[in-house]
């Protein structure tokens, strides 16, 4: 109960600070592509292109093997792998489109600078649509960190659900019939994934309209 309860905050905060740190960026670097267009534009695509065939798993197993196994380690690992994501390339399609919006054109009439239109212009619009997917990204990277501490890479320190599961696996806690180890943390897993999934759809529905009649 114990590892249990310490697991907790520390999932969460892994998964928040991944889904926050992730979305943030790739929207910025997204507004930035856009309203700068040209060269800048182009090597953020080239850039996000070649880490969209990167292989996400195998890199951090690679870090957690040959450098260290460090939870926070990982996470800016993971920050950095997703940061030019396919999500780069939805941000960009709304962008181009604000970016021809009447109220756009009126802020470069009065002189607005680049920082002021893409921040206080531009990414408001896709706020919210950015918090609804927010949400549903924290899960994902909770999972990410149990499967790479089930794959004996989480962190040699800090109590985690997944580094449960691999004590547990690697100690024969099923052999000897002590299987609330392994379904504990599991199920505390599957409940973080299911309560994050139903209050971002639940968001979705309010921040778009469209979907509340469905």
């Amino acid at each position: 109960m114990v590892a249990l309860l310490w697991g907790t905050p520390i999932a969460l905060s892994f998964g928040l600070l991944a889904a926050l740190g992730t979305t943030i960026t790739t929207m910025v670097i997204a507004a930035i592509g856009v309203w700068f267009g040209g060269v800048i534009d182009g090597i953020i695509q080239r850039i996000t292109e070649v880490v969209l065939i990167l292989p996400f798993l195998p890199i951090l197993i690679m870090v957690g093997t040959f450098y260290s196994r460090s939870i926070w380690l990982m996470l800016g690992v993971v920050i950095l792998l997703s940061i030019f994501g396919s999500s780069i390339k939805t941000y960009r399609a709304i962008f181009l489109q604000v970016k021809e919006s009447p109220y756009i054109e009126a802020a470069r009439s009065y002189g607005a600078g680049n920082l002021r239109i893409i921040f206080n212009y531009l990414t408001p619009r896709i706020i919210p649509l950015l918090v609804p997917q927010l949400v549903i990204l924290v899960p994902s990277f909770v999972f990410l960190e149990a499967s790479l501490a089930v794959l004996g890479l989480g962190d040699p320190v800090l109590p985690t659900w997944g580094k449960m599961i691999d004590d547990a696996r690697t100690n024969g806690a099923l052999f000897n019939g002590l299987y609330y180890w392994v379904l504990e943390p599991s199920a505390l897993l599957m409940m973080t994934g299911l309560g994050f999934a139903m209050v971002g759809f639940a968001l979705d529905r309010i921040f778009n309209p469209r979907l509340r009649g469905l």
